[in-house]
């Protein structure tokens, strides 16, 4: 039995999230590991780095998986892309190293794609949140700068994530606009339930300016610990995991 390592692409649009749910709720990991296990003949258990949510999409999910077949791992990948719907495709598949551990993520990056223009983005509507207010980006990038550090996010994330330790750290979070398009991204050690979504609407608060919010909000909204006290939670559809990165 060989342990792989793989790298997922998938448009979360028609799936309940990553992680696998009673039937016949369609996931990314069942669907995954069923045509693995068409491929090699036996069932096939493939375990992720990250729980996204419902209609959350990936460029670069980490999993790893266990396969016994005489195939290398680019045939064994273009096997299973094979039998795999046109939404999901695993972009790399190479032999796990001995210490690989699935589970030690160091740091995971997020997109959040926003359209701000009146018109409505119809050719990239799964993929983006259509958010007609004017925005104003100066404070918007200073608010992105007092999410880095180190940090209790207990402000941040949603109500069924039961995590005791809701300290997080933020490497890096910045926003810029390219004519309507707006990128947010966010660099950290990993995210609570929902946190990334709702940094973003908080973000997108204080770039409105509803409600006098200013970006020196951020550090008050996350020493108070309070969910209300923060901006709405986004559409998953504009969330796209982008990359994981995994320590020593």
């Amino acid at each position: 039995m060989q342990r792989y390592k793989l790298v997922i692409a998938y448009d979360g649009t028609a799936y309940q999230g990553w992680q696998r749910q009673p039937e016949p709720a369609p996931t990314v990991q069942r669907t995954v590991e069923i045509a693995a296990g068409r491929i090699v003949n036996h069932p096939v258990t493939v375990r992720g780095s990250s729980r996204t949510d419902t209609g959350v999409h990936a460029m670069g999910q980490m999993a790893e998986m266990e396969a016994e077949t005489h195939l290398e791992p680019n045939r064994l990948r273009r096997a299973i892309n094979s039998r795999l719907p046109e939404d999901i495709v695993i972009r790399e598949m190479t032999l796990a190293e001995p210490e690989f551990n699935i589970r030690a993520a160091v740091r995971k990056r997020y997109r959040y794609l926003i359209w701000a223009a009146i018109d409505r983005p119809v050719f990239c509507r799964h993929y983006l949140l259509h958010y007609w207010h004017r925005l104003t980006l100066a404070p918007m990038q200073e608010a992105c700068r007092l999410f880095v550090g180190t940090h209790d996010f207990a402000a941040f994330k949603g109500k069924s994530d039961e995590r005791e330790n809701t300290t997080r750290t933020i490497f890096a979070c910045g926003i810029h606009q390219r004519g309507p398009l707006v990128v947010f991204s966010v660099e950290g050690s990993g995210f609570l339930y929902h946190q990334v979504r709702t940094m973003v609407g908080t973000v997108l608060e204080i770039g409105h300016g509803r409600g006098g919010w200013k970006p020196e909000r951020v550090p008050e909204i996350i020493a108070s610990k309070d969910r209300q006290q923060a901006g709405p939670c986004l559409l998953a559809k504009g969330l796209c995991l982008q990359w994981i990165r995994f320590g020593p």
